[in-house]
């Protein structure tokens, strides 16, 4: 046990940990910018210091805590030295805030607000020299370092959340800069988009590409039928941005929010994922007939074709063929729904609300597109929607809820798990026992592949068939999963993978957490649970071939799932080459 004398009041610990934990035990705050525990990022910025007698002056998040010390935290030279240090970064930090779009959760503004510091020399960049700092090139991020602090917390993401470490540390025109290596655009690099680095980042410095200007540009033009469909992680997420708290369900405010802002229809990627299940659910029953390729994985994550892509291209023909549910929505939405709506084909234009920077990525691939018309024209993330809804004074948190419209917002609860890791692999299993056994079965509920652990692995039973099938979610915990040797020891038929840690309600384009809220909140498992309530207790439907709306498509447009108009239109092959499709 450890004496420690913390602002002088003496707290004890049996623990082998740093100064900044025993004050976080002790509720003492000592502010800091680079720590991020999760990812294992610190002693960085210098930010934290405190005071040890007898030791000087010491950065916590990196001292570790011995028996006797005495520490303070308050004194002030401790906050003085903390202020020039913040003086220093925002010597380097363009602090121009009003049009930020981190404003209102910088936690660097929140910082230079607490100790009060400025900058002894502002950096304020000429328009040429701000346009040198920005690197715009990706379809999906955008690097801007005239925000950057050089934190590292992008870089520890990258590498803890993915194990692809894409983005590093690099010289850039002499200076230490942050971005891939050899500084390509992150599109032809070996990132895979999804963002992680985004949500890390503690101010603008990484941030979407924006789709928000053509969104705006195409509901002002009278000649578009602009319709709009939200994925299902988007609900459970977008209160937080409305300081309504983690796990609040939105799904009426979103709907009637959407409608304020102008869109002609309001759909749901929902429809899409069940259309997904579908398509899916038969292909894994083909694949059982056919006796492989085992395993079948899913390909519902553009992070995650893209891992394959980069670094294991031999398992691509085991990728399933079904689109994801962005695009096969939006395959749907230039084909079916102009059959229904009577409105061509190519006055439609589709934007998806998605929790992902890579579907901007998705929604530009070449042969995403049906008879020359994308399948997705713009794709917005949950900040930028946010971002949309504040622009145009909307009191989110007021507002009634409203309601989608039928042809193509209908979904199942099989649908609405998407968002959650295993969400995709029980909404397939859900079907594919139904369609193999050719009845209604009441037992819905695969609890083994939910949770957040990064490999789970269950048996399920199929038409008295016994099919092996795992879920991954964290790019980096499928190289721990190859490393393993497990795909090539045990026979796996059915294997679902999500990039970002959590699935699609920890994305990349979802509201950022602060490092506080990551080390205590479990705001996974808050979102998570919004998708299960409303498969359990809102949705009548809990399966996606049972949704209304989705057999009335199949019964008058597509035909069977994977079979004939279907397969041709909803379905891709990914190849190495991410602009071209083996259909092609």
């Amino acid at each position: 046990m450890k004496t420690i004398i913390l602002n002088g009041t003496e707290v004890h610990t049996d623990k082998d940990i740093t100064i900044l934990e025993l004050a976080r035990e002790n509720n003492v705050d000592i502010p800091t910018l680079c720590f991020l525990k999760d990812c294992g990022n610190f002693g960085k910025c210098g930010v934290c210091m405190v005071e040890v007698e007898g030791k000087g002056f010491r950065a916590a998040c990196v001292a570790k805590v011995e028996d006797g010390m005495v520490i303070n935290t308050e004194t002030d030279e401790v906050k003085e030295r903390i202020k020039k240090r913040v003086s220093t970064l925002l010597d380097k930090h363009e602090f121009k805030c009003g049009q930020c779009s981190r404003k209102e959760n910088c936690e660097f503004l929140k910082l230079v607000i607490k100790t009060k510091a400025r900058a002894s020399n502002p950096f304020l960049p000429t328009a040429e020299e701000k346009s040198a700092l920005v690197d715009d090139r990706s379809k999906a991020i955008v690097i801007d370092r005239s925000k950057c602090v050089l934190c590292g917390r992008c870089v520890a993401a990258c590498k803890e959340h993915t194990g692809t470490c894409s983005i590093q540390f690099i010289k850039k025109d002499g200076q230490r800069a942050v971005g891939t290596v050899n500084d390509l655009c992150f599109d032809d690099s070996n990132c895979l988009l999804c963002g992680q680095c985004v949500v890390a980042c503690p101010v603008a410095a990484l941030k979407e590409k924006s789709h928000v200007e053509k969104v705006q540009e195409a509901l002002n033009d009278p000649k578009k039928h602009v319709i709009v469909a939200m994925a299902p992680s988007i609900r459970t997420a977008m209160g937080e941005l409305f300081r309504m708290g983690f796990g609040k369900d939105v799904t009426g405010k979103l709907y009637t929010a959407l409608r304020m802002l102008g869109f002609d229809k309001i759909f749901d990627i929902n429809f899409g994922a069940d259309m997904t299940i579908m398509e899916e659910a038969t292909e894994l029953l083909q694949r059982i007939e056919k006796g492989g390729p085992f395993p079948m994985f899913t390909s519902c994550c553009p992070a995650w074709v893209r891992q394959a892509q980069n670094y294991y291209p031999e398992l691509l023909d085991n990728l399933s063929s079904a689109k994801s549910p962005q695009q096969i929505f939006g395959t749907a939405s230039k084909t079916y729904y102009p059959s229904i709506s009577g409105i061509a084909p190519e006055d439609v234009y589709t934007v998806t609300i998605m929790p992902c920077n890579d579907k901007k990525y998705e929604a530009d691939i070449p042969f995403m597109e049906v008879n020359g018309l994308r399948d997705i024209d713009a794709s917005l993330t949950t900040r930028e929607l946010a971002q949309m809804i504040k622009n145009a004074k909307i009191k989110f948190a007021d507002l009634e809820d409203g309601e989608a419209d039928p042809s193509m917002g209908t979904y199942s609860g099989a649908g609405a798990i998407f968002g959650a890791t295993g969400g995709v692999m029980e909404a397939a299993i859900r079907s594919a026992k139904d369609f193999a056994e050719n009845k209604e079965l009441e037992n819905v509920d695969y609890t083994e592949v939910r949770g957040f652990k990064g490999i789970k692995e269950a048996e399920v039973e199929i038409a008295g068939n016994k099919y092996n099938v795992a879920v991954i979610n964290g790019a980096a915990n499928f190289f721990e999963f190859m490393k393993s040797g497990k795909i090539d020891e045990k026979q796996y038929h059915f294997i679902e993978v999500m990039g970002c840690p959590g699935g699609c309600i920890n994305g990349g384009g979802q509201p950022h957490v602060s490092a506080i809220d990551r080390e205590n909140v479990d705001y996974r498992k808050l979102r998570a649970s919004v998708l299960y309530n409303q498969d359990k207790n809102v949705l009548s439907k809990r399966k996606s071939h049972d949704n209304p709306a989705i057999i009335k498509m199949y019964d008058s447009y597509f035909g069977k799932p994977g079979e004939g108009l279907a397969h041709k239109l909803l379905h891709v092959k990914y190849t190495k080459d991410k602009n071209v499709s083996k259909h092609e």
